[in-house]
């Protein structure tokens, strides 16, 4: 899309009550020009081919077509950047999460109950969203899975909890299928624990890691306040809150987890916070890893990192569904090196032999 025109976005749910209000929302920035709107998945398959938008918002639950089985179309036949407009409950996640992984490159919360004001708390998020999408890749293939082999048995307390080393993820907008590609390319007896920070509302976090353990070899969890890390175990930052990596006075490392963020943090979970607090106790002993992502969250971290003695990797550009979040931290100095998303696990792999 060329930087002298407008973001054309094509509006899809069967509410006319919710295009209206999205409409609304959207023509706030001069930028964006809605170019039309359907009430089914029927209608936005054939709208995506005749009216060519630049990004498309999709509802999930619709007559006639319903919002995944139209998402499978239009990636098969025009792909384009697609925003899911769920709603914020257990289904709803499993829901989005299917589609995250067919293609679509985010989501926001559909209003609740008070829709006058809900709809105001969603609409700079809804904008800043329709504003990355014009300008990213849509990824039409989906992920390439293998086999998975039973899950190790968990060491013992006093066996798995002292760490050499740990590994931290951060990503956001295209995070999760990204998060799944590295996940699944890794051995169930990986001899580190994991901790990702993804940019995720908190009744999604929870559905992620369960659906990460049912596709991965690794076990997959959401992390507890006050919890022992144990090697070959993912934990994964529940949103709206701040994770930090603490040591006890036995040495053995533990998630602290606190409500909501500071008005200096952006994010919550926010990845700088994550690497920042591991930083200050276990480099050089860290492998740091930046995904996919709008912005600059964890390029602190990252760096520290870096400083420190710690591997630190990134997506690379050709990989990234947005090349923002990666992009800061090799601006700044703060990687080591940057890899194709299908090579990361391997790396990760080779620095802990």
């Amino acid at each position: 899309m060329e930087e002298k025109n407008k973001i054309r976005v094509l509006i899809v749910d069967d509410s006319a009550f919710m295009r209206t209000a999205i409409e609304r929302m959207l023509k706030e920035d001069p930028e964006i020009e809605i170019i039309g709107s359907a009430a089914n998945g029927k209608e936005a398959i054939e709208k995506n081919l005749r009216l060519k938008p630049d990004v498309v918002t999709l509802d999930v639950e619709m007559p006639i077509m319903d919002g995944l089985h139209a998402l499978k179309e239009i990636m098969k036949l025009r792909p384009v950047p697609v925003i899911m407009v769920s709603s914020m409950t257990k289904e709803g996640a499993k829901v989005t999460l299917d589609a995250l992984e067919l293609g679509a490159l985010d989501f926001i919360g559909k209003p609740g109950s008070t829709l006058s004001l809900n709809i105001l708390d969603i609409r700079n998020d809804l904008i800043r969203k329709v504003r990355v999408a014009a300008h990213s890749e849509p990824r039409a293939e989906k992920i390439k899975l293998g086999k998975i082999t039973s899950k190790p048995t968990l060491l013992s307390n006093e066996q798995g909890t002292f760490i050499d080393w740990i590994v931290l993820i951060g990503a956001s907008t295209g995070g999760p299928p990204a998060i799944l590609n590295v996940l699944t390319g890794l051995p169930g007896n990986l001899p580190a624990p994991i901790v990702i920070a993804q940019h995720m509302p908190r009744s999604f976090t929870n559905a992620f890691a369960q659906r990460l353990n049912s596709l991965c070899n690794l076990r997959v969890k959401e992390a507890s306040d006050g919890e022992v890390i144990q090697r070959s175990l993912v934990y994964i930052c529940p949103g709206d809150t701040q994770t930090r990596i603490k040591r006890r006075d036995d040495n053995r490392l533990i998630l602290s987890v606190s409500p909501g963020k500071a008005a200096n943090e952006k994010f919550a979970p926010s990845v700088d916070v994550l690497f920042l607090s591991a930083a200050e106790i276990l480099s050089p002993k860290i492998i740091g890893v930046i995904l996919t992502g709008m912005g600059e969250d964890g390029v602190k971290g990252l760096k520290n990192i870096k400083l420190l003695g710690g591997l630190t990797l990134a997506q690379d550009k050709s990989t990234s569904v947005v090349y923002g979040m990666p992009r800061a931290a090799l601006e700044d100095g703060a990687v080591t090196r940057t890899l194709p998303i299908q090579d990361i696990s391997q790396e990760i792999e080779l620095a802990l032999r």
